[in-house]
């Protein structure tokens, strides 16, 4: 039945309205369509559930990841202060303002959360958008105009100018009627419609409408032949409303989601003991549980990936790439297959005339002298502008001829504009050359024809017929050639030699059309007269159905060549893909020759790989005697796979599979959405390249949807990233930024995690040891924000260290969070930075007293609140309010020695292979944020700051020379793995250590 449905345009209109049991002069009746209507469902795309709200959204992403655990501690801060209020006490703000900056961190991450996500159901109202609201139809023998989503199969729609298509029909009446699918194709094309059957693909017959194209011209009449989901537009609503793969940033979310449910049940399980002790200590328990989870929850994770995502974003459209779901930034750098468009993507999309056949020999456009033309050139080249739909644009008074924008075909602008160099006045030409009636150029009969009246100086009167078209349709057409003047007849030989000529230029990627003319008879001017209504017609029914009568015997004038340049390095970027491990498949609605003539002009075919076309014409053999051994690039013509869908998947990945270059052309619709699909079968990371609403569900199937910008509104609300300049060359580049992007995440999550092992530490010694050390909570979100966050953010604008595009993507080992990153930030660094840590803290305690032996077993003790006699090491009594003043200090001592380790963490996480000095100190944010850090260590150390901050100046600038053999100890590590790794790539101390 699908099979019948798709070439149902193909029947006689009688024969369908059997079928739909429908009448052309009644239409259906009312009962009928009601039970069609009831059994069909409404003529509107099936879209999704409503989404949900933007506060749904919002909240959802506030709970995301450490969100859970993030509100907990807050809560647990309040509840806190509360107490404080409640017992009477003298209140300190510490626990208010620790609870406020855990919740705004919630609401926070959850909005940067909620920005970076893609809204994919703008798609939905983009394809709303395209769809009338109402429209005429023929029902019980009257016209009626109902809603548009009541049409239903079997309905006569009437057709009238200014109008949408509310349904694919098929054309049973027209009276110079024209279409424009510019909706659908994102290509403004006006389609004259004949009710002849001329194709079986309905976007090549010129019998079809489709829903959602508008009316140019004329009115008609045609029959309801699919609506809703079954329509054309409909198959690329439904499949670009299909779940999208997942990005990147949400993958590595989903990584540390275990992490995350361990720590929320660590902290709900430590809340209810606590609270269950009922103790003297329970305040101070509750406080340490909420360090505990403060201190294994990177508060400031959201905040460093939303700002990489968002300089990322910034400089992508500095370069000409717009960035709709800021995700996409990341993912974009993990791609390994590229499906691009074929022309306006990879070529300048500015056509231009690359030679001209004429007087025998074959002339390059460049070499045309104008003062030097003969009078056969100069004989085609008007021609060719007369016999031309191009035509300079309005609005452009001032502007340099050269330069003016022109409307048309991309052939007629081409030929117009290399005329505008050869003639002085092309408008002139045209006056004087009055155009009578036309046939406009079509797939089907591949022929442009015009007929113009000349009028000469003496009165006499001469009409013109003018042809253009492909070369295998127009020479069958001519009889003589025109060489210097004279007239030849033209025969087999010859004809064979222009044949060849237009072949090798096809081959190399050209459009050619060939000229021809002749001077019409009285009585072929009368026959036209009488078809064209006296020439009141133009492009009338009758003339096109009688043109082959009177469009024999022409004259050969010659043959003009038109190319697409290919974009400048272009082909260098090509080379960054294949050496960037990335496979580049082609899609285009071209023939197979154009498309593999094209591809290997921009590199995608590479000079040592050929195809079977290739090698059957190089060696001299049929295509069947070619080796499949010997065939390394494949250019497939998908208008000719006639095959079900599964075997069509299974050849498809077989092609993927074996051929290095592979070009798909002619493709549809569901077949570009199938090859995206195999792809990612195959373990590939997609990116797609699309312009047209064709392109929307392979656009939306891929992990990223690239639209151009001069793309359609509904392939640009799929796409993540929009190509402003429409050039593949940007696209390359915006991949490299996007692998540097991920190579600074990494960094600015290796520094920013390096003090958690000394945080961690802290908390062990405390419960197990029972050593009076902890850290407040205001400490705590001063280190995480001051000291981690807010100097990471300089690491995002770290040049590369190396080139990334000689890198293969990491698929198998895209974790943010590796082992090896891991290691380096809590084993090596941290270790070394808890430990000078503890050394700052045993020295200090000493210096004041409190030998370390003592220190031990004391945590008790020194948090009561009634005990006012401790006794320290040489018989110094301390008070809780001298302890208290000795815990700020030990927090300002633990905040500087973390500064000052982080400070040389900083300078050296700024390669992580390369050599440090070699590598340069470029990065100006980061020299900032050394800077920095030594003047935020400076005001910690010597300001006065408000006690509940728990913080104090320190007495003992002495403390901090034990520092220094450990930092020198980190420089030397750090610094000899990198050699190590740069003396020894891929050993086990790279599989082991290398994070990047």
């Amino acid at each position: 039945m699908a099979d019948k449905k798709l070439f149902m345009h193909t029947w006689p209109a009688e024969k369908i309205c059997a079928k739909l049991k429908s009448d052309l002069t009644k239409g259906l009746t009312t009962p009928t369509a009601r039970s069609r209507l009831a059994a069909n469902g409404k003529n509107r795309f099936n879209f999704p559930v409503r989404p949900e709200s933007k506060l749904r959204r919002y909240m959802k992403n506030c709970f995301h990841a450490f969100g859970l655990a993030t509100i907990l501690s807050s809560m647990s801060c309040l509840f806190l202060y509360n107490l404080d209020v409640e017992d009477d006490q003298k209140v300190v703000p510490e626990y208010c303002i620790s609870g406020v900056v855990l919740l705004a961190a919630f609401l926070i991450s959850g909005y940067l959360r909620y920005l970076q996500e893609n809204n994919d159901h703008k798609v939905v109202g983009a394809f709303k958008d395209l769809m009338p609201m109402y429209c005429t139809v023929l029902r019980d023998g009257r016209k009626q105009i109902i809603r548009a989503e009541d049409v239903v199969l079997g309905d006569i729609l009437m057709i009238t100018y200014g109008e949408r298509l509310a349904a694919d029909v098929r054309i049973v009446y027209s009276n110079n009627l024209e279409l424009n699918n510019v909706a659908l194709t994102g290509i403004s094309v006006p389609v004259v419609i004949s009710l002849e059957v001329s194709h079986l693909d309905k976007w090549v017959a010129r019998n079809v409408g489709f829903a959602c194209s508008h009316v140019m011209k004329g009115h008609g009449m045609g029959i309801v032949i699919a609506c809703g989901n079954d329509s054309e537009v409909g198959i690329m609503a439904r499949l670009s409303m299909g779940p999208r793969p997942e990005s990147r940033v949400r993958v590595h979310m989903k990584q540390v989601r275990l992490y995350t449910y361990i720590v929320g049940i660590i902290m709900l399980c430590g809340l209810f003991l606590t609270v269950s002790m009922k103790s003297k200590f329970e305040k101070m328990w509750i406080e340490f549980n909420v360090g505990v989870t403060v201190a294994l929850v990177p508060l400031h994770l959201p905040v460093l990936v939303f700002f990489g995502l968002w300089r990322t974003k910034r400089k992508l459209l500095r370069m000409g790439c717009y960035v709709r779901n800021m995700e996409a930034a990341s993912t974009l750098g993990k791609t390994t297959v590229i499906c691009s468009s074929l022309i306006g993507t990879m070529t300048l999309k500015e056509w231009r005339v690359s030679e001209v056949y004429v007087d025998g020999e074959l002339v390059s456009a460049e070499h045309v002298d104008k003062n030097d033309l003969s009078s056969s050139f100069e004989k085609l080249i008007q021609i060719s502008v007369l016999c031309n739909d191009a035509s300079i644009s309005p609005g452009q008074r001032g502007v340099p001829k050269m330069l003016k924008t022109l409307y048309g075909s991309s052939f007629d602008k081409a030929v117009y504009k290399f005329g505008m160099g050869l003639i002085s006045d092309i408008q002139q030409v045209r006056h004087s050359h009055e155009l009578l009636t036309y046939q406009t150029y079509n797939n089907i009969n591949q022929m442009h024809v015009t007929i113009h009246k000349k009028v000469h100086h003496n009165g006499s009167v001469k009409h013109l017929l003018l042809m253009r078209g492909h070369f295998s349709v127009v020479l069958n057409k001519c009889q003589t050639y025109i060489i210097d003047r004279q007239i030849l007849p033209l025969d087999e030989i010859y004809r064979n030699n222009i044949k060849e000529e237009a072949l090798n230029l096809v081959r190399a990627g050209r459009q050619c059309n060939v000229y021809a003319y002749k001077v019409l008879s009285q009585e072929e001017l009368q026959l036209i007269a009488g078809l064209t209504f006296d020439f009141n017609m133009k492009n009338s029914e009758p003339f096109r159905k009688r043109l082959p009568e009177f469009s024999q015997s022409l004259h050969f004038l010659g043959l003009i060549a038109i190319y697409d340049p290919p974009l400048h390095n272009v082909n260098t970027a090509v080379e960054k893909c294949r050496s960037a491990g990335i496979k580049l498949v082609l899609f285009t609605r071209t023939d197979v020759n154009f498309s593999r003539a094209v591809a290997k002009t921009v590199g995608v075919i590479g000079t040592d790989h050929e195809t079977i076309e290739d090698i059957a014409l190089r060696l001299k053999i049929p295509q069947s005697q070619v080796k499949r051994s010997m065939i390394t690039a494949a250019v497939i013509d998908m208008h000719n796979w006639h095959k079900k869908q599964h075997h069509q998947r299974w050849d498809t990945k077989q092609l993927l599979l074996t051929h290095p270059d592979v070009v798909f052309a002619e493709i549809a619709v569901e077949q570009r959405h199938m090859v995206v699909e195999v792809c990612q079968e195959l373990g590939a990371v997609v990116t797609v390249i699309g312009s047209t609403v064709h392109d929307t569900s392979a656009i939306r199937q891929a992990n990223i949807g690239v639209a151009e910008g001069a793309s359609s509104e509904a392939s640009q609300s799929c796409a993540d990233i929009i190509l402003v300049g429409s050039n593949f060359v940007t696209l390359v580049a915006a991949i490299e930024e996007s692998r540097l992007l991920y190579e600074n995440m990494k960094k600015a999550i290796a520094y920013s995690l390096s003090p958690l092992t000394a945080i961690i530490l802290i908390h062990i010694a405390f419960v197990v040891l029972k050593i009076p050390f902890r850290l407040f909570l205001i400490v705590f979100l001063i280190l995480d924000i001051f000291v981690s966050m807010i100097p990471a953010l300089s690491l995002f604008y770290e040049p590369a260290e190396e080139n990334l595009m000689r890198q293969k993507p990491k698929i198998s080992d895209d974790y943010v969070l590796n082992k090896r990153l891991v290691f380096i930030s809590f084993i090596q660094v941290g270790i070394i930075e808890a430990s000078v840590v503890f050394i700052a803290y045993f020295v200090f305690m000493a210096y004041n007293g409190f030998l370390p032996r003592m220190l031990i077993g004391m945590g008790h003790a020194w948090y009561d609140d009634v005990n006012n006699d401790i006794v320290d090491s040489y018989g110094q009594e301390w008070t809780r309010f001298a302890r208290e003043q000795l815990e700020y200090q030990v927090s300002t001592i633990t905040l500087l020695t973390l500064i000052i380790m982080q400070t040389a963490n900083l300078i050296l996480i700024k390669t992580g292979r390369s050599c440090l000095l070699s590598h340069g100190f470029k990065n100006a944010c980061l020299n900032i944020a050394v800077l920095y850090l030594v003047g935020f260590g400076i005001l910690l150390a010597f300001l006065n700051i408000p006690k509940y901050l728990r913080i104090s100046s320190v007495v003992c600038p002495s403390i901090f020379l034990y520092v220094l053999p450990s930092l020198i100890l980190l420089i030397v590590l750090e610094s000899a793995r990198r050699y190590l790794l740069r003396l020894f790539p891929e050993s086990w101390l790279e599989r082991e250590t290398y994070y990047g």
